[in-house]
């Protein structure tokens, strides 16, 4: 409609290679729509985290108690990861994007789905695993990442890293 102003912004998905669209509409009368259109090759686990932009994370408190000081346990990023299990407890992202467990050793595995060719399998996604022991230490933040690399005969890398320093803890980090 002529005079009428519109807003619009688009939200990748990168992990998943979705993209929201998001228009809002405001007509001379101060009324608006929104129209949310969403592109994707594939929908399931973490394909819709887009839409929570601009909200806290969901923390998943996985310890019992009290809440405790933030010097006194471990947050742990699922960053790249659209699941983790954690000394045998899962969480998906969908539900959780961050998770507060105590210090010290815990298992940890982790998962992403890659986007593939065609040529390599029909289905186009190839998930992996990553998996590791590691002695956690309180006051940190950690994040599960995970990359491919492209073409024929690829690799999968997945690592644990802190988030303030940067430093892999485990894992092996693509080149």
């Amino acid at each position: 409609m002529q005079g009428d102003i519109k807003y619009s912004f688009v939200a990748s998905e990168c992990h998943m290679f979705n993209i929201l669209r998001l228009t809002i509409f405001v007509n001379r009368l101060g009324m608006f729509a929104a129209v949310v259109l969403l592109n994707s090759c594939y929908v399931g686990p973490g394909s819709l985290s887009a839409l929570s932009i601009g909200a806290d994370p969901h923390v998943y408190k996985l310890y019992p108690g009290e809440v405790l000081a933030e010097s006194e346990i471990v947050r742990i990023n699922m960053a790249d990861a659209y699941y983790l299990i954690i000394d045998d407890y899962k969480v998906a992202r969908p539900d959780y994007q961050q998770v507060l467990v105590l210090p010290g050793e815990h298992v940890i595995r982790w998962g992403k789905e890659f986007m593939i060719s065609v040529m390599v399998d029909s289905s186009m996604f190839r998930e992996g695993e990553g998996r590791a022991v590691v002695d956690l230490i309180a006051g940190h933040t950690y994040e599960l990442y995970a990359d491919r690399t492209t073409g024929q005969g690829y690799s999968m890398f997945f690592w644990i890293q802190d988030a303030e320093s940067g430093e892999v803890i485990a894992g092996t980090k693509k080149p």
